[in-house]
């Protein structure tokens, strides 16, 4: 599959334009609350996804790690939470209709690979796998158009809030 090279200013940066030091930071995720699980393949929208929940959040909370593609996220996720045991996971991956179905079988199977983790864990595994049709679809949900990268963040802060409710309920 050939990757699209993508220009644009409707991205925002990738999380290494933060500064060695705080990428640096970022990149070690011991006692990290919430690990962000990223792919190198479509680096462009997912870094932007990324930078832009990392931005919204508390930098010294957070973890990022890099992987080749989206198949390769269940993998990481599973071996990362039993590692690090962090509270959340963040699943960034972009996955861009070809000419074959070749997509849906990699979404579905990545999607439902994140969800078994999350379920067998018992901690949210957020879902940041893009589905798109084109590059440009993709280009507007990871930059500043629709802002994913924000949308998973409020995802994050509210499953927190429900799983704190939730455990506060069966310690009364």
């Amino acid at each position: 599959m050939k990757k699209t090279d993508i220009n644009s200013n409707d991205l925002y940066p990738h999380p290494s334009s933060l500064g060695d030091d705080i990428y640096k930071s970022l990149c070690d995720l011991n006692k990290k609350n919430i690990i962000i699980i990223s792919t190198t393949y479509h680096k462009k929208i997912t870094g932007s996804m990324a930078y832009s929940y990392i931005k919204n959040s508390t930098l010294n909370s957070i973890g990022f790690i890099e992987v080749s593609g989206a198949f390769e996220i269940p993998l990481a996720t599973k071996l990362i939470i039993e590692k690090f045991r962090p509270m959340q996971v963040l699943a960034l991956g972009c996955v861009i209709k070809g000419e074959t179905k070749h997509d849906e079988y990699l979404s579905s199977t990545v999607i439902n690979g994140l969800r078994n983790l999350s379920l067998e864990y018992k901690i949210p595994v957020i879902n940041g796998i893009l589905t798109t049709n084109n590059i440009q679809q993709a280009v507007d949900r990871a930059g500043k158009k629709y802002d994913k990268g924000k949308g998973f963040f409020d995802s994050s802060i509210l499953m927190h809030e429900v799983i704190a409710k939730i455990n506060k309920r069966t310690n009364d």
